[in-house]
């Protein structure tokens, strides 16, 4: 029995915040289907000489060693925001990690000295009659050190090229993040979720293109934060205001949340996002015809010469070929299975087919090599051959899942595979909030009852992870403003549940008090899985309906945005937001 087979618990399981909303709602009709076509990597659509970065206010704020760290030594590195945009940017976020979590149980350590220098214009302007400012606080696991762009006119081609470049060596930092944004940016959640799936969810605005109105969200899991704060997780929302006459800050109400939302896209006709997903997976197999199924249990599926075979009889003969032909020992794997809808089957099979001819072309083993022969080339890459085959696919409507268990066994449980369950909730009423929260209805209720993973027409294709003997992510660089990074960095990391608190080089107390500044950026790592949600309506005036909706708990996988605007437009634009200071 191969080794990802061989106990159940061998084989890498997502932890319990990464099993959250997976709805599997009717299949849309063809219309919408067509339409879910749409790449999660999207690219500028207007001339990029008219184009410019649209950046918010915000920073990742990592320091070299959080040995006696101190919330001045993070704090003094945020940047007030602009006169010119104070009557707007009334929504602050801060990010810090589980290391600085007890700096959020008191206030004056640490959220009110952020807010009185984030907002020092305000609280010099004695004569302002009034102002309301919003502030959300999460711990996060980890933070992101953002990826350049190198020149914007390039932009055009970057968000595809982002994802075939997954950050695989990047595990993340302790350190602080903050953004502020529009209070319109801020949605609430309008009903309790459990602690322990408590979640941030960043929402698209609706993008319109020819076939109707698109909108995304992908929701992070927030750390677990028992043995700092007592809390299974720490997240709060609180308003400030500042009276006539006033020379601070004074806290009006607060409240622990288990549940927010943020837009990262502005919207308006004058500004677009630039999106990039990047999941690090390979493929093991072809996509199979699934034969049968039951639940999230796979029982059989059609192999390449037609015939119906036991689910795990191709993945049990090539796990232990892909570890072969890369001079590994056999060892405990996670593999992932991409269910692929009918009318998504085609796209897939010719991603597919291209990168193995791809490696036919490079003549990596020969001029004439078998079709066994390219699939060793393409697990024998190192790098190995990153490509968008599964951003592409979860695009038009796929699923992704971790392979729990399975292989072996006798009788009728012979050859089964157990794969991540799909919980799903009817909660796709309409929204008690405002804006375009129709897209943003909370993580649901995963008391739900199961459904099917797969279903008829659907085809089942298996994918791993691999990893690269290229050295380790070095030192951070000190020139951290030497070119414009991705706006907003959110992605996954291996869990370190089981890794010594003091192994990281953050902890390390011969480390120098230097702090690294990344402006102009914002985000968060998790140990758990991204949840993504695609949505679609006709018209502006319809509510949206989900199209689309899976987990992504692949290591490393990275989501990556940023906003542009036109030229014409600049600071002085009524964004929006609550005129508060009349």
């Amino acid at each position: 029995m191969p080794p990802w087979v061989a106990r159940p618990c061998h084989v890498l399981r997502a932890p319990p915040c990464a099993i959250a909303v997976l709805p599997r709602v009717q299949r849309p009709p063809r219309c919408a289907r067509d339409c879910a076509r749409r790449s999660y990597a999207q690219d500028s659509k207007q001339d990029d000489t008219t184009l410019k970065l649209s950046t918010s206010n915000s920073a990742i704020i990592i320091p070299s060693s959080v040995v006696d760290t101190q919330p001045e030594d993070l704090v003094a590195h945020i940047e007030p925001v602009d006169r010119r945009r104070l009557s707007r940017d009334r929504f602050a976020v801060f990010f810090v990690t589980p290391t600085f979590a007890p700096w959020l149980l008191d206030d004056e350590t640490f959220l009110h000295k952020a807010l009185r220098r984030a907002y020092k214009h305000i609280i010099a302007r004695e004569k302002l009659p009034y102002a309301r400012i919003h502030a959300l606080c999460a711990v996060v696991d980890k933070l992101p050190t953002p990826s350049p762009i190198t020149n914007i006119e390039a932009l055009q081609n970057g968000a595809p090229q982002r994802t075939r470049q997954p950050p695989v060596l990047e595990t993340g930092h302790e350190g602080m993040a903050y953004t502020t944004l529009r209070f319109s940016d801020s949605v609430s959640s309008s009903s309790p979720i459990a602690d322990d799936k408590a979640a941030i969810s960043f929402i698209s605005s609706a993008d319109w293109e020819p076939n109707g109105y698109f909108g995304d969200t992908l929701r992070l899991p927030v750390a677990n934060t028992v043995f700092q704060t007592g809390l299974p997780t720490t997240m709060t929302f609180s308003t400030w205001e500042k009276g006539k006459g006033a020379k601070d800050l004074t806290l009006k109400s607060k409240q622990s949340i288990t549940h927010h939302g943020i837009k990262i896209h502005p919207g308006g006709s004058t500004t677009q996002c630039v999106t990039a997903l990047a999941i690090p997976l390979v493929p093991l197999t072809m996509p199979r015809r699934v034969d049968a199924s039951m639940g999230n249990i796979l029982r059989r599926v059609i192999d390449a010469g037609g015939k119906s075979v036991t689910a795990s009889e191709e993945l049990e003969q090539v796990v232990p070929q892909y570890f072969t032909c890369r001079g590994e020992p056999s060892q405990a794997a996670s593999v992932w299975a991409l269910v692929i809808p009918k009318e998504t089957l085609s796209p897939v099979l010719q991603k597919t087919r291209r990168m193995l001819g791809r490696l036919r072309v490079e003549g990596v083993s020969g001029p004439s090599l078998t079709q066994k022969e390219l699939w060793e080339a393409l697990w024998q890459r190192d790098p190995p051959l990153w490509n968008d085959l599964v951003p592409t696919a979860l695009a038009a409507g796929a699923r992704l899942h971790r392979v729990l268990s399975g292989g072996g066994g006798w009788g009728k449980k012979a050859g089964l595979l157990s794969l991540d369950p799909v919980a799903t909730t009817e909660r796709f009423g309409p929204s008690v909030m405002q804006g375009d929260t129709d897209l943003f209805d909370g993580p649901g209720d995963l008391s739900a009852a199961l459904q099917q993973v797969a279903h008829d027409g659907d085809s089942i294709q298996f994918f791993i992870s691999p990893t690269t003997t290229q050295a380790e992510a070095g030192e951070l660089n000190a020139s951290t403003e030497s070119a414009m990074p991705w706006g907003w960095e959110l992605g996954t990391i291996p869990s370190t549940a089981d890794a010594l608190p003091m192994g990281s080089s953050q902890h390390d107390v011969s480390k120098s008090n230097e702090v690294f500044v990344f402006r102009d950026c914002f985000g968060a790592l998790t140990e758990g899985g991204m949840t993504l949600d695609r949505r679609f309506k006709l018209e502006s005036g319809d509510s949206f309906s989900r199209i689309g909706s899976t987990i992504v708990d692949v290591p490393f996988s990275r989501f990556s945005a940023v906003n542009l605007a036109s030229g014409e437009e600049g600071p002085e634009e009524d964004v929006g937001g609550p005129e508060e200071n009349m």
